[in-house]
């Protein structure tokens, strides 16, 4: 068995000159202990981080993080923001963060409950603490009716950044300002077919990849589609579902990122999933897998495993 699991490890990633040393076997599914979903996954500082939902009971208005220097190794960062002093996030939930960084800051997008809009907060530090940078919502009201929650900030290779977000079906997206706390355009509509909530936005060889979450996350529909386009603003035509859940390992799987680990092309998706045989709602947890594209760039369907994914080092590799 412990060999199996070896082969299978190395075998993920083929550049074996990037990879850190073996001193785990994989990741390990899930990543970290206890009950997270909605995780974003991003690279700071030479070390990946991952920014969840608690889905703890009863759920409280924080955000949490964690960070790893390898993938396998992930240490808990502790609570990176509160609701503590933002009397404006009245109904007592953090949902699904996005974070990213901009001239030496970090922004942090949140849901801050039903309806309640979504918040942006800054830190001169990826593990916080983040501090409420309005004093109000960025996004108060329901465009389209897109739902002000799971926001997606991007910044493209032109330096325009972007926020995302949607849920009741409906997804759109607007420009930000250069100051990341405020918008510089009107929101537009780019739903795409079968789209539920949670997107994320990606770019790979100059083809933008928007992704999102389909069915309902209280139930074994819930999955990954994806789509793309020559633009961020889309237009985005749904191409097929990528990730879903495996009877004999987990339901539920979806609400996710993508990240291109460091000196490849070789790309990593984090999810949320419920491990069989629990069928409590909330009882979800955070994993890894390989995301992997065909010659034409459609992405592959994604495997389940146990395993997850061997280490790679964060740090970009010297010259």
């Amino acid at each position: 068995m412990i060999a199996t699991i070896i082969v299978s490890a190395i075998a993920v990633f083929s550049e074996a000159p990037t990879i850190a040393p073996i001193q785990a076997l994989a990741t390990g599914n899930p990543i970290i202990p206890g009950y997270y979903a909605d995780p974003e996954i991003r690279l700071f500082q030479g070390r990946y981080w991952i920014y969840p939902t608690t889905d703890d009971s009863p759920r409280e208005a924080y955000v949490e993080a964690f960070s790893s220097p390898d993938l396998t190794r992930w240490r808990p960062e502790g609570r990176v923001l509160t609701f503590a002093g933002m009397p404006w996030t009245t109904y007592r939930l953090a949902w699904a963060p996005s974070v990213i960084e901009r001239n030496g800051r970090y922004f942090m997008y949140s849901g801050a409950g039903d309806g309640k809009g979504l918040g942006v907060a800054v830190a001169s530090s990826p593990k916080g603490p983040f501090r409420d940078a309005l004093g109000k919502p960025i996004v108060a009201e329901s465009p389209f009716g897109a739902q002000p929650i799971d926001p997606m900030a991007y910044i493209d290779e032109d330096g325009q950044a972007y926020l995302y977000f949607g849920g009741h079906r409906h997804c759109v997206v607007a420009k930000l300002a250069k100051d990341m706390t405020s918008l510089a355009g009107p929101f537009q509509e780019i739903t795409p077919e079968g789209y539920a909530e949670g997107p994320f936005m990606f770019k790979r060889k100059g083809t933008y990849y928007l992704s999102w979450s389909e069915g309902n996350w209280m139930d074994t529909t819930y999955s990954v589609a994806y789509a793309k386009s020559s633009s961020p603003l889309g237009p985005f035509k749904r191409i097929g579902t990528i990730l879903k859940g495996d009877d004999r390992i987990a339901t539920g799987a979806g609400h996710h990122s993508v990240l291109r680990l460091p000196n490849s092309d070789h790309w990593v998706i984090a999810y949320h999933r419920r491990p069989v045989p629990d069928t409590v709602p909330g009882h979800r947890v955070v994993c890894l897998e390989r995301l992997r594209f065909d010659d034409r760039g459609d992405i592959l369907p994604v495997t389940l495993t146990q395993e997850g994914v061997p280490p790679w080092s964060a740090k970009p590799r010297r010259r």
